[in-house]
C-alpha cells in the first residue's frame, strides 16, 4: 500500500504544481489595486474639498478691497488726471501766445550750434584743390 499511496501523493502533488505561478499572484494584485483605488478616491475627495473651499474664500477675499480701490481711483482721477488734462490743455492753447510775448525772436537751437564753435560736429576737411 505504501507504493499506491506514494503514487497518489505524487499525482496530487503533480496536479498542484502544474498551476502557473501567475494564479498565485492574482489575488495579491487584486487586493493591492483595490487598496490603491480606495486611497486615490479618498485623496481625490480631500483635494476637491480643499480646492473648493480655497476658491470660495479667495473669491470672497478678492471682493473686499474693491470699494477702497474704486474710491481711490475716483479720487485720483478727480485730483490728478483731470487737473493735469486741464493744465496741459490750457498750456497748449496759450503756448503760441506766450512764445510771442516772452521771446519774439529766438534763434533756433540747431542754427546757433551749427554756426558756433561749440558744435560737436567735425569740421569738413578741405580738399587739396581748394587750397591751391
Amino acid at each position: 500500500m505504501s507504493a499506491v499511496t506514494a503514487i497518489l501523493l505524487l499525482t496530487a502533488a503533480g496536479k498542484l504544481s502544474t498551476k502557473p505561478p501567475i494564479i498565485q499572484i492574482i489575488p495579491i494584485l487584486r487586493a493591492t489595486l483595490g487598496l490603491l483605488r480606495t486611497f486615490l478616491s479618498q485623496a481625490l475627495r480631500v483635494v476637491v474639498a480643499f480646492t473648493t473651499s480655497f476658491f470660495i474664500f479667495a473669491s470672497l477675499i478678492s471682493c473686499l478691497p474693491v470699494p477702497v480701490l474704486l474710491v481711490f481711483r475716483n479720487v485720483l482721477d478727480a485730483a490728478v488726471y483731470t487737473s493735469y488734462k486741464f493744465i496741459s490743455s490750457v498750456a497748449a492753447a496759450l503756448f503760441p501766445l506766450s512764445n510771442k510775448i516772452i521771446a519774439p525772436e529766438l534763434p533756433k537751437a540747431t542754427e546757433s550750434l551749427q554756426d558756433s564753435e561749440l558744435s560737436m560736429r567735425p569740421r569738413k576737411r578741405s580738399s587739396f584743390t581748394e587750397d591751391s
